[in-house]
């Protein structure tokens, strides 16, 4: 990279949080995250489990494919940190930023001690605030599992977005 990201993606502050852009100092983290059981009980598809979970050569790939997405406009990623103790709580964004149609995907992940707390709804109000007013587009598409209750209600409650459809499976294996 020929910049620092902040100079495409500033660090965000809100009441308890920071977003910051990914950094190599998270990777470990940020492996063990990805590989937790627990934090990725709607996201199974993503923990590797059965090559042990993430490798650091695996984390660092991801993290400099999020770079390159942010380098470009394309995509945002932003590293969740608690605020009161620096550590790691999370990471969201938006895929497929589409610029000429203002539209994008969004997701977030957050460490298992983190759920219930708020912390997800306060760092994706700031996420959708950017969205929204600073990039100006129009449409955010969120996804995620039938099962997923707290993300959910985040959306059916606190945003009044309602449920569009269900995917019968949300993983199909192949033998």
């Amino acid at each position: 990279m020929s910049k620092s990201l902040a100079v495409y993606q500033p660090t965000l502050t809100t009441a308890r949080l920071t977003l910051d852009p990914p950094s190599p100092v998270d990777d470990p983290a940020m492996r063990d995250m990805f590989s937790d059981i627990p934090t990725m009980a709607y996201l199974r598809f993503k923990t590797k489990e059965e090559n042990g979970g993430w490798t650091i050569p695996e984390i660092v790939a991801r993290r400099e494919g999020h770079s390159k997405q942010i380098e470009e406009r394309s995509g945002s990623c932003f590293y969740i940190h608690d605020k009161a103790t620096g550590e790691l709580a999370g990471v969201m964004g938006a895929n497929s930023i589409n610029r000429v149609d203002r539209n994008a995907h969004v997701g977030i992940i957050l460490w298992k001690k983190y759920w219930s707390g708020g912390y997800g709804t306060e760092a994706l109000y700031e996420l959708m605030r950017g969205l929204f007013e600073d990039d100006k587009l129009h449409k955010i598409t969120y996804e995620t599992t039938e099962k997923n209750d707290g993300m959910r209600g985040f959306l059916e409650k606190a945003c009044g977005i309602p449920l569009t459809y269900i995917n019968k499976d949300e993983l199909i294996k192949r033998y």
